[in-house]
């Protein structure tokens, strides 16, 4: 009996560090070879493995310091609009542009809350709300606008123009519920629940 509680518990330390070591390989290798296969057929004497990951590096603040000028940003404007021009990839284009938006200019809120919508009885989904729209002359917030991403293909889905009655509002985060998405719902609403009470009472 004790064998096998440490054999599980062995695995269970073991299985998500090997996991999450592959996952970051695989991801170095990928941004290594979007520049390091260049930097080998054109200098090979001078390439070192890694060497691609830090000129992307260096590219993207380039890039970052070019897009704050002036000129850069007319410049970065007038792509963006050939990007958005593109049939397919102007949805794909918009859809990471919103999600980089998300976490790194918390001030551009592009969804501003994660709901809980009711399809059929005992049957529901998550949506992002994207914008709430006024019918009424008090002014109130009758109908949200609100995306419910696909799975596992997250840049496709359904935009739902609903009653706010229909829906319910959940008490996370949209980096929170992108998770549950994305983890096509290992991560669940109830562990998304639980921490931020955690974070919310230690701010307290």
């Amino acid at each position: 009996m004790r064998l096998k509680n440490y054999f599980i518990s062995g695995t269970l330390i073991i299985v998500p560090a090997t996991i999450s070591l592959w996952i970051l390989w695989k991801i170095f290798i990928f941004l290594e070879n979007l520049i390091g296969q260049w930097i080998q057929k054109a200098i090979p004497q001078f390439y070192v493995k890694g060497l691609g990951l830090v000129s992307l590096i260096a590219i993207i603040l380039i890039l970052g310091f070019f897009a704050h000028n002036v000129l850069g940003k007319r410049v970065v404007r007038y792509i963006e609009k050939l990007f958005l021009s593109v049939p397919v990839f102007n949805r794909l284009y918009q859809f990471v542009h919103s999600i980089l938006q998300q976490i790194f200019r918390k001030e551009k809120q592009i969804f501003q809350e994660v709901v809980l919508i009711t399809l059929a009885e005992g049957i529901s989904t998550i949506g992002f709300v994207t914008s709430k729209e006024s019918v009424s002359r008090q002014q109130e917030f009758d109908y949200w606008t609100v995306f419910v991403p696909t799975v596992p293909n997250p840049t496709t889905g359904l935009v739902l123009i609903i009653h706010k009655d229909r829906v319910k509002v959940l008490p996370i985060s949209v980096e929170q519920g992108m998770r549950i998405l994305l983890s096509f719902g290992i991560y669940n609403i109830s562990n998304a629940t639980d921490k931020s009470k955690s974070y919310n009472s230690e701010k307290n």
